[in-house]
């Protein structure tokens, strides 16, 4: 079987490429400041799905999530506001409420 043709000019990508438009539409982003977040593990009894503790520090489980109420609830829960939770297509906050 012949091997597939490329373009003169392509080059190896270093990774998978970020996540596009379609593939982020309707979808959430967590964002985590570790430098602010405390460690009380809040977010882990409101979003035990989708944060978890690393050394200490709240981190999500995965940044780009399909919506799930617990994860505005623990960002709008967290007593050091080190959760954000926007829109992963347009970027816009969804939580904590301002």
């Amino acid at each position: 079987m012949p091997e597939p043709r490329t373009a003169p000019d392509a080059r190896p990508q270093d990774g998978p490429a970020a996540p596009g438009p379609a593939a982020t539409a309707g979808r959430w982003r967590i964002e985590v400041d570790r430098n602010v977040c405390a460690g009380t593990g809040l977010c882990l009894g409101t979003a035990s799905r989708h944060m978890r503790l690393d050394n200490g520090r709240a981190r999500p489980v995965e940044e780009v999530v399909d919506p799930d109420p617990s994860v505005t609830d623990a960002a709008d829960t967290c007593p050091m506001e080190a959760i954000t939770v926007r829109d992963a297509a347009t970027g816009e906050v969804l939580a904590p409420e301002r």
